[in-house]
């Protein structure tokens, strides 16, 4: 996680070569309405200040079951939580997970096998690995710190500013006809760094307040696919975060080893140029 938080950052994008896809183009019609959400949205993100929303997740695969009827359903479920205060914390944990097991046809509580866990203070990332019963932490250089949230591999939810989307990926509304009460955004990403994690991110906004709903992030090559439906009914704004018990350095559990990593992000490459829209 703190490797494609890191990754994600406009430091690293300088340098990396574009994905190599083309781009739709859109009419002025289209542009100038993706320009009037963009400009909403960030003034909406600018008003948060602290977040915090349980989720659900469905992982889709080319193995994924299929339903009576045909549908194709997922191979494993989770829920968790995600919280995030601004500018720079933020903290994504998956508390329970099942697996579909083919001979009984049905979902089964994971056991004994704890989820995703990361948490990002501003200057550190800390991550849990599991498997290898470790917590790592990796100090973030001054040049990074107050951003990697933002810029990271949840820019949607974390609220990033409407250049930094717009440098990172093409994006074009895709809200079906008829559709009033959501928005739909498609995401491409402009550069190979993120093109090695996804090939195209789905975001619905809830139209009322532009606060996220679900996201649907497809893996490279495009079949492969996670989706994330949000609940609206537990988001908290500008209340409700114990700022101190969510963010500050994690204690490692019982049996797992501390491991501290210092990270320095590379300077950009003499002449490099900033990225490029493409024409």
């Amino acid at each position: 996680m703190a490797a494609v938080i890191m990754a994600a950052t406009g430091i690293v994008h300088a340098q990396q070569p574009p994905a190599p896809q083309a781009f739709p183009q859109l009419t002025p019609e289209q542009q100038a309405a993706l320009e009037r959400l963009l400009a909403a949205w960030e003034t909406r993100n600018a008003s948060v200040s602290t977040w915090s929303c349980g989720f659900h997740r469905w992982e889709y695969n080319a193995w994924s079951p299929a339903s009576g009827n045909g549908e194709q359903l997922a191979f494993a479920e989770s829920s968790g939580e995600i919280k995030y205060a601004s500018p720079d914390k933020g903290l994504f944990r998956v508390k329970e997970s099942k697996q579909w097991n083919p001979e009984t046809r049905r979902y089964e509580v994971r056991t004994g096998e704890a989820g995703e866990h990361w948490v990002c203070n501003g200057t550190s990332i800390y991550e849990f690995r599991h498997a290898e019963r470790q917590l790592r932490e990796t100090r973030l250089p001054p040049e990074m710190q107050g951003r990697a949230i933002s810029d990271g591999p949840l820019p949607f939810v974390f609220g990033a500013k409407a250049d930094t989307l717009k440098k990172r990926y093409f994006m074009r509304l895709i809200t079906p006809p008829g559709v009033a009460d959501k928005i739909w955004l498609e995401a491409l990403p402009r550069f190979q760094v993120d093109a090695a994690n996804f090939s195209k991110v789905e975001l619905m906004l809830q139209a009322r307040d532009l606060m996220p709903f679900a996201i649907q992030i497809f893996k490279p090559g495009g079949q492969d696919r996670d989706v994330y439906q949000f609940d609206p009914q537990t988001s908290l704004i500008d209340k409700g975060l114990d700022l101190l018990r969510d963010f500050s350095k994690p204690t490692p559990p019982l049996g797992y080893k501390y491991i501290l990593e210092d990270v320095q992000a590379a300077p950009p490459a003499a002449g490099a140029a900033p990225p490029q829209r493409p024409r």
